[in-house]
């Protein structure tokens, strides 16, 4: 092949993006099937197969809001549109994702991801709201309670904005009831599954798997470079994540496709542990068994 064949070939592959189009075919595929054949399947096989694919379509729904695989996005976004989780309306998840990038990392005025919360809210919450968030800063309660808080608190804030008047979002709401129906219509009259075996095999355990991910992503350091972690992993989650593991190297390249993100990790570890302050860990199973019970940080942003 000449040069000027490698470099089209090149630029080709780069252009299309295999390895994010198999892999969409690969989880609706995977989706499809343990959905329709779901009364064939040991529970626990069934739960753990049906978290891992929607925690990995949610992982795909990340890469699509930041450009791939294809340069259009809308047809990035149409691609991974159906609402596997069945909360979240991927056009809200684009529009907050991106806040998040621009955000003062970690404060909860500014970044719509942000697990901290304000001294004033604090103050203003009872004794059990109180003990709950600490809970949820645990591994074992971002599991348990962590995708229902964050269920809780998006749509609080969105009937919050309806009451006011606020209507921004009523068509990415509407939108998302009617692609629901379709997932829902699919689930129980096609494949006859009844819903909360759906809620809990697939929707609640996907939702857990990604806050795995989340769960100390982020931490407060009045240096911001200095608050975004850097985590190894195993290739089991570095597929789940889509790398996005390797936190501080997809924010501070946030165009990366997942599969060129290794590579950039490898070669620019040494810079990325001196600008995070070594925020570093070996793999998640290292971050369970520290935090398994013990809250990884206070829930008030000490900057409040």
């Amino acid at each position: 092949m000449t040069t000027g064949n490698l470099r089209a070939a090149n630029f080709i592959s780069a252009k299309i993006e295999w390895p994010t189009w198999l892999l969409l075919v690969v989880v609706y595929s995977t989706w499809i099937s343990l959905t329709f054949y779901w009364d064939s399947i040991p529970a626990w096989l069934l739960w753990l197969i049906g978290g891992y694919t929607v925690a990995l379509h949610s992982s795909l729904q990340h890469e699509a809001l930041h450009g791939h695989p294809t340069t259009n996005k809308r047809l990035n976004i149409a691609l991974v549109w159906p609402p596997l989780t069945l909360w979240l309306p991927v056009q809200l998840y684009v529009k907050n994702h991106l806040r998040h990038h621009r955000s003062d990392l970690t404060d909860p005025a500014h970044d719509p991801e942000s697990f901290f919360v304000t001294r004033e809210k604090w103050q203003g919450l009872a004794r059990w709201q109180q003990r709950m968030l600490v809970f949820n800063n645990t591994f074992l309660g971002r599991m348990l309670i962590g995708p229902w808080l964050t269920v809780g608190d998006q749509y609080r804030i969105e009937f919050s904005r309806l009451r006011s008047g606020d209507t921004q979002h009523l068509g990415i709401l509407l939108r998302h009831v009617v692609s629901l129906g379709v997932l829902l219509y699919w689930i129980i009259a096609v494949c006859q599954m009844p819903f909360w075996i759906y809620l809990l095999a697939f929707a609640w355990p996907g939702t857990s798997m990604m806050m795995i991910r989340s769960f100390l992503e982020h931490r407060y350091e009045p240096d911001e470079k200095q608050r975004t972690v850097l985590v190894d992993g195993c290739p089991v989650t570095r597929l789940l994540f889509l790398n996005n593991n390797y936190h501080w190297v997809h924010h501070n390249h946030p165009e990366l496709a997942w599969y060129r993100i290794p590579a950039v990790a490898r070669r620019e570890r040494d810079e990325v542990l001196a600008n995070n302050g070594n925020y570093w860990y070996t793999g998640y199973l290292t971050i369970a068994w520290r935090f398994l019970l013990k809250p990884w940080t206070h829930p008030v942003h000490p900057a409040h």
